[in-house]
């Protein structure tokens, strides 16, 4: 049965603004999680060998445009449409009943594949972990946060939005950790912590380049 998108989204009431202050805080963390990876992968980076580092700065572009769409997506609450559109598409496609466990089947696929690019980047980052690691994780609980909360299974969206006096802080509190963890890791790989091995290896690397020529 083939169902329009306009008829999908013919009842949803849903307009493309932010709502809760607290947002407004969460969508600048966004943002300036999406700026300082941006800059980060702008900063020329070199590996031990005096090679150019193109795997660590397109992490960082990537990650980058990540944060971006994460900044959209609560700047214009697209995950609201989504949500209604897909809890929509259910009630037409006659599968509503079984929501449930389509719902869980989905936050587990969502899941795995969270952790299976964790890996993939474990492994090509693993030499960079220092610069890159805390950034990388933080990611990957965004990811893994935004996509769990999607389908609004109702036993998450209770711990995320009706725990006892917290309320929805919950799941404002955990992405705006994530964010401002994003922030700290794109940082710190922007200004790399003193020490002896650890401080100005890249501007030794170009002197000695420099030097050599």
């Amino acid at each position: 049965m083939q169902i329009s998108m306009d008829y999908l989204l013919a009842d949803i009431a849903w307009r493309p603004f932010i709502g809760a202050r607290w947002i407004w805080v969460i969508s600048a963390a966004h943002l300036l999680a999406c700026w300082l990876c941006f800059q980060a992968g702008r900063q020329k980076r070199l590996k031990p060998d005096g090679k150019r580092d193109s795997i660590a700065q397109l992490f960082w572009i990537m990650l980058s445009f990540f944060m971006f769409l994460l900044f959209l997506n609560k700047f214009l609450d697209l995950q609201t449409l989504l949500t209604i559109s897909m809890r929509n598409a259910a009630r037409t496609g006659g599968w509503f009943s079984d929501r449930k466990k389509i719902q869980l089947e989905f936050i587990v696929a969502s899941a795995t594949i969270a952790l299976i690019c964790f890996v993939i980047s474990t492994l090509l980052l693993r030499t960079r972990w220092r610069q890159c690691g805390l950034a990388l994780c933080a990611a990957v609980f965004l990811l893994i946060l935004i996509t769990a909360r999607l389908p609004s299974y109702h036993q998450i969206d209770k711990l995320l939005y009706h725990l006892p006096v917290v309320g929805n802080m919950m799941n404002a509190g955990l992405e705006l950790a994530g964010a401002l963890l994003v922030c700290l890791g794109a940082r710190r790989a922007l200004h790399p912590p003193s020490g002896p091995n650890v401080a100005g290896d890249n501007t030794k690397l170009l002197t000695n380049q420099a030097t050599q020529t």
